[in-house]
């Protein structure tokens, strides 16, 4: 495509230097992947390097570099025959160019996009197994796993690249891929990964305090989450929709967003004010069971459904539940949807059950590694009522300090006794992190112990746990490895807790 075309559909870049009668076939962030004929998309990081990613696109032979306005002084960039300037930062257009050069597959697709702190995966998770029981060609994109109907792909963020993920997009329309159900998170929402995407839903779940070392703020964090209803007001896709939770952390606040932005696509509320929602909860070890509520369109009463689902704890519940409120509104079969909620396959390190031997007790993994993933987690288990709960769990090095102690005041409220490990403490020493979880259990408190080590301390915590009880181990989910320093080595919680089990044996 001519840089002329480009320039014309998309009028926030401007042509600084060189001709736009140049043809150029693809653009990219990442310096490693270019071609001579591709757009370069300088992206933000220190000078020093971003001079020296304009080195290795020179050598490449690149002609087009699209920047920042405030990055047209960087040293090296004039000697580009083309450049091209946009409004700070880039990530918007360059997922707009990404967008029009992959030929906009998403415009094809039925595209449906979660975010929130929490439930993104297990949602996404839950509506890809819907779609594929009630016979859908069915893609998932997200933090665990990049799926194409049968076949798994190796997910690196959460949210792709805007020039991987319109790729991605566009190979599963290739092969005859009808729904996407993907995560967006603040991240991609913010850099601009899924600026020019064509949506079908937009989903809120929650939001509650994580990545505040990305994030300058909570009120940053929330706008741009925000995005993701911006994105689907900018879709042309007919028959478009959004769903907000209204019953959780900042779900308030997001339906008043939506209303002061006077934002012209269908929002349903998921809540008791909404729509949709739920009622009469009864949570086992073996399913849980709730009714589902629904607000006939023309009709001025509620239809209620006894819901029955093997996936377990209190979240589930409104993960199904959530999901089962999207999957009438895309126009799945009612009934079969139903139907299929009774058996759908355990979302990948989310309340991942690894039963004792003889089933006399149990271990739960789980990815919650923030304060309301961990407080919902152990509030689940609580509502089980075992007869013990073990807490294990640890913070990620470089990443936000201030949870840390607001983990501990949870895990001392709702555990019988806590462990505190390791969880990836990357450059961070592994006891300061320890230490800094440690300040925010109560003067007094003895119920835990500190152990550095995370597979000394999963085997210290099957050791203590009791018959009937419930051990929780939370942090990494469906992670497989563990990083220390700058070595990532592999690493199971799961198959931690199996092989701690086989050993302990069945003498108690």
């Amino acid at each position: 495509m001519k840089l002329s075309e480009i320039i014309k559909r998309i009028p926030e870049i401007k042509l600084i230097q060189g001709d736009n009668s140049l043809e150029v076939d693809y653009i990219w962030g990442d310096s490693r992947k270019l071609k001579p004929k591709d757009i370069f998309v300088l992206p933000e990081d220190s000078i020093e390097r971003q001079e020296s990613f304009l080195v290795m696109a020179k050598e490449i032979g690149v002609k087009v570099v699209l920047v920042s306005k405030r990055h047209l002084k960087l040293k090296g960039l004039e000697s580009f025959p083309v450049i091209l300037e946009t409004e700070d930062p880039a990530g918007e257009a360059h997922g707009k160019i990404a967008c029009l050069l992959a030929g906009n597959p998403a415009k094809k697709l039925k595209i449906v996009a979660i975010t929130g702190t929490n439930g993104k995966t297990s949602l996404t998770f839950i509506l890809f197994h819907l779609a594929r029981k009630v016979g859908k060609n069915a893609a998932l994109i997200g933090t665990v796993q990049i799926q194409i109907m049968d076949r798994v792909l190796e997910s690196g963020y959460t949210t792709p690249d805007a020039s991987s993920l319109n790729l991605l997009l566009k190979q599963m329309l290739e092969e005859g891929i009808e729904y996407v159900f993907m995560e967006m998170s603040s991240h991609g929402l913010k850099l601009g990964r899924v600026a020019g995407l064509e949506i079908t839903c937009a989903g809120f779940t929650n939001l509650t305090q994580d990545h505040l070392d990305f994030h300058s703020n909570m009120e940053d964090y929330f706008e741009s989450k925000f995005k993701i209803f911006q994105l689907l007001e900018q879709s042309s896709i007919k028959n478009k929709f959004g769903l907000v939770a209204g019953d959780v952390p900042f779900g308030s606040e997001m339906i008043q967003r939506i209303e002061k932005a006077k934002l012209k696509s269908p929002i349903y509320i998921f809540g008791k004010a909404g729509e949709f929602n739920f009622s009469n909860t009864k949570l086992s070890l073996l399913h849980s069971e709730y009714r589902f509520h629904k607000k006939s369109k023309n009709l001025p009463f509620v239809e209620v459904r006894s819901i029955r689902t093997n996936l377990l704890g209190n979240f589930n519940v409104f993960n199904t539940s959530f999901a089962l409120a999207i999957a009438y509104e895309l126009g799945f079969p009612w009934e079969e949807v139903i139907s299929c909620l009774e058996n759908i396959p355990t979302v990948p390190g989310r309340f991942h059950v690894v039963p004792y031997p003889d089933k006399s007790r149990i271990a739960v993994v789980d990815y919650a590694h923030t304060p309301d993933a961990l407080e919902n987690i152990l509030k689940s288990c609580v509502e089980i009522s075992p007869k013990q709960i073990i807490c294990l769990f640890g913070c990620g090095g470089d990443r936000d300090r201030t949870k840390r102690p607001q983990m501990a005041k949870i895990a001392e409220k709702l555990a019988d006794f806590v462990i505190l490990t390791s969880d990836n403490p990357r450059t961070e020493n592994p006891e300061s992190i320890l230490d800094e979880i440690e300040a925010g259990f109560s003067r007094g408190f003895k119920r835990y112990e500190k152990i550095t080590d995370r597979r000394v301390a999963i085997q210290r915590a099957v050791s203590l746990l009791e018959r009937d009880g419930i051990l929780v181990v939370a942090g990494k989910g469906h992670e497989t490895y563990q990083i220390i320093g700058k070595e990532k080595t592999k690493f199971v919680d799961f198959e931690e807790i199996e092989n701690a089990f086989q050993n302990l044996g069945f003498s108690r």
